[in-house]
């Protein structure tokens, strides 16, 4: 991508990636400001995407949570690991994958051969529980067997309507230790992702934006503002969901804008 450079106004900004968990919601709550934002860059016309690194919905059932939410979203305006990890699997020919994903996650992976037998990649997901001892016992084994381990994303934890919850990242930390090999991440913060998303959005547009007219909003430091100030766009930060000061100060990241919550910003946008 492009040379990062300095937005002074938030009007500047061309297209727009939004997060979804902690930005504008909170389990099955909307946060306060999150379908005025959404309404006032459809009715002004911007070219957005819903950004997320969940690994167990897909992109239809987000799509129909948020609706019954009262946020009007298409199938096609959301941007997820999972949906990328496909993406990226299908330009492949002739592969195996073992999936280690959520059932409801399958469907974004229709058309590629499954197979636990000397597979090429495994794919690792959020599966809560089931990520057990056999699982990743199970996993290990086909890395050390040659398949190479795609994670669809490396968070460490993220926030529900029970407080923080330990994310996926963890156990492919523990796997990558394990096996002495790195996982490819293909969620937040990879670069991958923010440039297959923005090339998404100027496929739409027909335009050619710098990466610094594209934005992420997000409330993870690491995931969202780093990965994507790190790929040249510029990032703004909300002080929902996970964000946390400390964890924050950790990174000695500054983003671009910070807001207090979706609505403060819907309401500085003009």
């Amino acid at each position: 991508m492009e040379e990062a450079q300095k937005l002074k106004t938030l009007d500047e900004i061309k297209g727009w990636l939004i997060d979804i968990d902690g930005t504008l919601s909170i389990g099955d709550v909307l946060i306060p400001g999150s379908a005025e934002l959404v309404q006032k860059l459809r009715t002004q016309r911007r070219h957005f995407r819903f950004v997320s690194n969940t690994t167990v919905n897909s992109r239809r059932q987000i799509a129909e949570k948020m609706c019954r939410l009262g946020i009007n979203v298409r199938t096609n305006e959301i941007f997820t690991a999972s949906s990328a990890a496909a993406e990226l699997l299908r330009s492949f020919d002739g592969i195996k994958c073992y999936f280690v994903v959520a059932e409801d996650l399958f469907e974004e992976f229709d058309g590629i051969e499954i197979s636990d037998i000397n597979p090429d990649y495994v794919v690792i997901g959020d599966i809560g529980a089931k990520m057990n001892f056999e699982m990743m016992n199970k996993v290990f084994q086909l890395v050390m067997g040659g398949a190479e381990l795609i994670a669809l994303q490396k968070n460490r934890f993220f926030r529900s309507s029970r407080g923080l919850q330990i994310d996926a990242g963890a156990f492919v930390a523990a796997l990558e230790y394990a096996s002495d090999k790195q996982a490819r991440i293909i969620g937040k913060p990879s670069r991958q992702f923010f440039n297959l998303a923005v090339h998404d959005i100027r496929i739409e547009a027909g335009e050619r934006w710098l990466s610094a007219e594209f934005a992420i909003v997000g409330d993870d430091i690491e995931s969202d503002i780093k990965g994507a100030m790190d790929a040249g766009l510029t990032g703004i930060l909300v002080k929902t969901g996970k964000y946390n000061d400390s964890y924050s100060e950790h990174f000695g990241i500054s983003p671009d804008f910070t807001f207090d919550s979706i609505k403060e910003l819907a309401n500085n946008l003009h």
